[in-house]
């Protein structure tokens, strides 16, 4: 592994060497010859677009008026718009770019003259004017001088300086916290290559008409150097990032490819330079697209790396692709570049941050929130200057009436269909909205016939799809996101566990913070619930003992007394059988659970005596698991009497020899109960008969289902599924 610096070393030196190359591109910038006025490209030679106030040629320079000439003494040297243009590199083709730096030199040398003056036109003078003697130039000297105020210094050298500098640190930043990964190293060179580029560029863009000829071309080659070498670590950084591709070392093939272009751009192996410098960078955007549609298939199952990746493929492309489109390929076009170079470095600010955030990991369940709406705009962007350049470059049109056309176009026709394909084909969120789903929560959060836990996760997993949910110990105090969007923590509506949320959507996706704002709303419905049901329970509890002890004191006592008058009577033995009754009711008012072991047991003893009496053979069997779960006294009630209706329907109808009931546990959380005899078969008049029904309805009653047939040994079956286990128990089940 390699050696890890302090975070606050790498920083501290990279302040230094930013404010190095600050202080040396300030000092290059106040010692070039000035005059004091700004000029660009006219029609005859250079136009005169503004003058100091401090200048000397204050008053007798206009702006709108051209320098066609310099002369010192005997010495005329005509000069061409070309001489104005702020960027050598615009040349098509070397012979251009060469005879543009021979130009330099002769202007050079003239403004170093004592006796220098340049020969100035209005605007409107015919070409011809030098050949025909019609119009005669007028002379101003000139006094160029080198200054020393930093206020001398133009806009667009401070503002490209700072670009520079804002994109060094940010690489700087990114990689001081994120050494152990080399995708962050070759951010920062990249960094620090457009930064050297910029610095170059922003020395000899502020030149006024001329500069040292060899200092020029050595900050040409700087800046040609930066650029090239930020395209091959940037193409570099996608090998790496957010995934290393392989194990192959990419920069042994980026650093060899960079040297070559370099050397066949400054040797000028090739008259092109549109070859050796704009192509060769839009070679390295498309190997960008390349690396980056393997990573897009490398993460499709890592959904923190796809997220990253996203943000940085909009981040990176946004810059590159910006920066191509508004300046690079219009210039191999033949055009001039839609926004000059000096302002579009801006664009790789932009990208920059946008990268920087999303190495650091600095909320990137935002990031990955935000993506898809992002490059939506900016393509929408692209669209609108990208017709609004084709009225003006190919349809020939002016400026002023392209962009009325565009305006039109974009108002009446653009932005309708933009809306409608929002609509259309934007993916919706599968996260609806609260509000929107406020009904179905409320039906299963005051559902009392399921466990309100258990009705809690099923939401949890119809809503945010997650791969996994596992049970935490512990209650956590609040929602929270966790592994940068990776997890979810949400408490339980009731109980001293949390709940654990991996992989949002099937892992498509990272969790955010809308689904925070989701869970902690339907959260708080849920405790509401859990609260009205635990005051209810308690109402009913209470309610249960009133009727209990009125019971036992009113018609338990009536029973006593016709019990002790009646004797060992018909009368009197119904009247035991209905105190036996009246007691197990009253039983089951005053307890909340009880085992269907223990329940089983008392009336198997019971059906085992009515067999007896009938000669009917009872075979039970209570497997352990089903022994083990716990019945609400509505459940143990409607289960016993199903029962006992099955035994007494077939002691009394079915003229059997057998009755065989077995009870077992399902994993879904059901008690399954299977009654057979061996009788003569249920008829279908029986099926609509009363006890039938009783059985029907007492399992509906408590969320079950029961289901007559005929088995194939003969007699009649019945099959019950009745939802008995504690994480099925409801208030509901309790009410007598």
């Amino acid at each position: 592994m390699p050696r890890q610096w302090p975070p606050a070393r790498l920083l501290s030196a990279g302040l230094i060497i930013g404010f190095l190359l600050a202080l040396i591109a300030i000092y290059l910038a106040t010692h070039l010859p000035r005059v004091g006025i700004h000029t660009e490209p006219g029609v005859h030679g250079v136009r005169v677009v503004s003058v100091a106030p401090d200048s000397s040629l204050h008053g007798m320079v206009q702006p709108g008026q051209e320098i066609i000439a310099l002369r010192s003494g005997n010495q005329f040297f005509r000069l061409e718009p070309g001489d104005a243009v702020a960027e050598p590199d615009d040349a098509p083709v070397y012979e251009i770019y060469n005879r543009f730096f021979e130009r330099q030199t002769e202007i050079w040398e003239l403004l170093r003259a004592p006796d220098t003056e340049f020969a100035i036109i209005d605007p409107g003078d015919p070409p011809q004017l030098l050949a025909t003697n019609v119009v005669t130039p007028s002379y101003v000297s000139v006094f160029a001088s080198h200054t020393s105020n930093l206020s001398g210094l133009p806009t667009a050298f401070w503002f490209q300086l700072i670009c520079a500098l804002s994109i060094f640190w940010m690489g700087i930043g990114a990689w001081a916290f994120v050494q152990n990964e080399r995708g962050p190293q070759f951010y920062a060179l990249a960094g620090f290559a457009l930064a050297l580029a910029i610095i170059a560029s922003a020395i000899y863009t502020t030149r006024e008409l001329a500069m040292e000829p060899a200092l020029f071309l050595t900050l040409s080659r700087i800046n040609q150097f930066g650029a090239m070498l930020f395209a091959g670590a940037g193409t570099t950084l996608l090998w790496y990032y957010p995934t290393r591709l392989g194990r192959w070392r990419f920069e042994r093939f980026m650093v060899p490819a960079v040297a070559l272009i370099l050397a066949a751009n400054w040797g000028q192996w090739t008259n092109s330079l549109d070859l050796t410098a704009r192509l060769s960078l839009m070679c390295w955007a498309a190997l960008d697209v390349i690396l980056a549609v393997a990573q897009w298939r490398r993460t499709r199952t890592e959904p923190v790396a796809r997220a990253r990746l996203k943000w940085f493929v909009f981040s990176w492309f946004g810059g590159v692709l910006g920066y191509l489109s508004l300046v690079v390929a219009p210039q191999i076009l033949g055009h001039p570049s839609i926004i000059h170079q000096q302002w579009a470095w801006i664009l790789f600010v932009l990208s920059y941050l946008g990268i920087a955030m999303g190495i650091v990991r600095f909320r990137l369940f935002d990031l990955d929130r935000w993506i898809l709406m992002a490059w939506f705009w900016f393509l929408c962007g692209v669209v609108v200057i990208a017709f609004d350049a084709i009225l003006v470059v190919v349809l020939d049109m002016s400026t002023t009436l392209s962009l009325l056309v565009t305006l039109a176009i974009a108002g009446w026709l653009y932005f309708p269909l933009r809306q409608f394909f929002i609509r259309r084909l934007m993916p919706r969120a599968k996260r609806d909205h609260f509000a929107n789903r406020l009904p179905e929560l409320i039906a299963d959060a005051f559902d009392t016939q399921k466990d309100i836990n258990q009705e809690w996760q099923t939401i949890l997993q119809r809503t945010l799809q997650p791969l996994q949910i596992n049970q935490t110990d512990g209650s956590s105090p609040a929602t929270a996101i966790k592994d940068s969007g990776l997890r979810l923590i949400v408490p339980a509506p009731s109980g001293p566990h949390s709940l654990e949320l991996g992989y949002a959507d099937g892992g498509q996706r990272l969790f955010d913070r809308n689904d925070l704002a989701f869970v902690d709303q339907t959260l708080m419905l849920f405790r509401y619930a859990e609260n009205y049901r635990h005051r209810f329970q308690q109402g009913v509890m209470d309610e249960r003992k009133r009727v209990a002890r009125d019971l036992h004191d009113d018609v338990g006592a009536r029973l006593l007394s016709v019990i002790y008058r009646a004797g060992e009577s018909e009368a009197g033995q119904l009247a035991r059988e209905c105190l036996r009754e009246l007691r197990d009711v009253i039983q089951g008012l005053q307890k909340q659970q009880t085992l269907l072991g223990r329940s089983f047991s008392r009336w198997q003893q019971e059906a085992a005596d009515r067999c007896q009496l009938f000669g009917v053979e009872l075979v039970t069997s209570l497997q352990p698991d089903a022994a083990a779960l716990a019945l609400s006294p509505r459940s143990e009630r409607n289960l016993i009497s199903i029962l006992r209706e099955f035994v007494t329907n077939t002691l009394k109808h079915a003229d059997a020899r057998n009755i065989d009931i077995t009870l077992l546990a399902s994993e879904q959380g059901y008690l399954l109960v299977d009654c057979q005899d061996n009788g003569q078969g249920i008829s279908p008049d029986a099926m609509s008969g009363v006890g039938t029904h009783s059985i029907r309805e007492r399992a509906s009653e408590i969320g079950g289902t029961a289901i007559w047939y005929c088995p194939l040994s003969g007699g009649t079956g019945l099959q019950c599924s009745l939802p008995v286990t504690p994480a099925r128990h409801t208030i509901a089940e309790e009410m007598p």
